[in-house]
């Protein structure tokens, strides 16, 4: 039997573990290069895949600025180059962008443009240079939908809006509103009101029309909004585009306080009031509050106005030819001379006192100021359900309301559960989950207006995406 000596041993000891060396150098080795550069490929393809998204949604944000689909497009491309270039410089890392494309794309079956961010670059290695590999090419795809949006602005011009210094607050913030959207693209139109109405077709071509009629509004009258409400949808509803994000925008300073309809019907007998029997159609309201009788109640006035500085509450006489022998026609405030009754349904089919009524109404209460509020109160907040059915072309627009106070009297202020009503916020007491459901901003003042108009275009432009 032969001993080792202890030199001899640890020699052997040494050689083993040069080859235990040698062997996780050469096995071991690799690995953990390939862990630490996989490791850093995959920060840098996180980060790209970020840049990407976010150049995306910039761009397709962008898409508004411009007044044409090559401004546009122009706009989208710039804007998502310097996103693309703040969340990815080029040497992050020590990597090398070969390569960035941006390609604007319009969807025509969803009314839709897609802004879409493909990225490739080149990560360094370092430990795998050991085996050969110097770089690792990285890439990264975005995508961002920007839709059509098609937006009616309601807005209320009634005289209330003048006495508090209002108006122009509600001009500044409507037409920053406006600016936020892409004429050549977005369709955008308005209806302002007091007693009568002024119509400004949604359309294309907005700009600069829109921003001028808006500039040019005067306050004038009372606050017909059964009536605006439903101008206001029916223009959106004609344009007839499911595909697009339809918007109503309603903003008032109060509460409804006129009815449009044709009063032939309700002609008191003996037939001196227009014995001819022609159509009587015209606006009727109280201004006496909404809590006293009998109050003023007072009519037949026009129903359109020729522009958003015309007055409201006047002029019947000449657009409502045929009213031989009534009182009206000499003095609004005889109207409950002529007529025996509030009509069951005003001039656009909506009811004055339907099932479940939002306001007990008395239709026969022509002379009392309170009952001619009801049933103004009632003709709106049916406008608003029947628009939520999507009454005319299926279409069911996302409504969003915005109100302020500008009355000293409580009584007169707007009403929370009525804007609710005809917003469908969740806390609606008649709230619809299977439709579009809006935002109410209760602005409390004019000061709070033009926060309140960007806050309902972000959220527009949002769900646009």
């Amino acid at each position: 039997m032969y001993e080792l000596s202890s030199d001899r041993a640890r020699k052997g000891e040494s050689g083993v573990a040069l080859v235990l060396t040698t062997l996780t150098l050469l096995i071991f080795g690799p690995l953990i290069g390939l862990a630490i550069d996989g490791g850093t490929v995959y920060l840098l393809k996180a980060r790209l895949s970020q840049a990407v998204d976010a150049a995306c949604l910039a761009g397709a944000r962008s898409l508004s600025r411009g007044l044409n689909i090559a401004q546009q497009t122009q706009s989208a491309t710039e804007t998502s180059q310097k996103y693309f270039q703040a969340n990815f410089p080029n040497n992050t890392w020590g990597s090398t962008v070969s390569n960035l494309q941006i390609d604007v794309a319009e969807d025509a079956a969803s009314k839709a443009r897609i802004v879409t961010v493909s990225a490739t670059a080149t990560a360094p290695l370092y430990f795998l240079r050991l085996l050969g590999k110097t770089n690792a090419t990285i890439a990264a795809l975005g995508q961002a939908r920007r839709r059509d949006v098609n937006v009616m602005l309601v807005l209320d011009r009634s005289s209330s809006m003048g006495g508090a210094g209002a108006i122009q607050p509600m001009i500044d913030a409507a037409t920053s509103f406006v600016n936020q959207f892409a004429p050549g693209r977005d369709k955008l139109g308005m209806v302002v009101f007091g007693g009568s109405y002024y119509l400004v077709p949604p359309t294309l071509n907005f700009q600069p029309t829109l921003v001028t009629q808006i500039k040019q509004i005067v306050s004038s009258g009372n606050t017909g909004t059964a009536q605006a409400l439903w101008v206001g949808y029916k223009a959106l509803a004609d344009l007839n585009e499911p595909g697009a994000l339809n918007v109503l925008l309603f903003f008032t300073d109060g509460l409804p306080n006129g009815v449009t309809a044709d009063f032939a019907p309700q002609r008191k007998s003996p037939l001196i009031c227009d014995p001819l029997g022609a159509p009587l159609i015209g606006w009727i309201s109280q201004t006496s509050g909404f809590v006293v009788d009998p109050g003023v109640t007072h009519g037949l006035f026009r129903t359109v106005a020729t522009g958003p500085s015309d007055p409201t509450d006047g002029a019947n006489s000449s657009v409502i030819p045929n009213g031989i022998g009534c009182q009206f026609f000499t003095n609004p405030d005889n109207m409950k001379n002529d007529f025996n009754a509030i009509p069951a349904q005003d001039y656009y089919g909506n009811l004055t006192n339907p099932p479940n009524p939002y306001k007990p109404v008395d239709l026969n209460g022509i002379n009392r100021a309170t009952q001619v509020a009801a049933a103004s109160y009632n003709a709106a907040d049916y406008a608003a359900r029947r628009m939520r059915a999507g009454a005319i072309n299926n279409i069911v627009p996302l409504v969003y309301t915005i109100s302020i106070i500008t009355n000293p009297n409580p009584s007169e202020w707007p009403d929370p559960i009525f804007m609710k009503r005809v917003t469908n916020t969740v806390d609606s007491p008649i709230y619809d989950s299977t439709k579009p459901t809006g935002l109410y901003i209760d602005a409390q003042n004019k000061g709070n207006l033009g926060n309140a108009f960007l806050r309902i275009a972000s959220e527009i432009l949002r769900l646009s995406q």
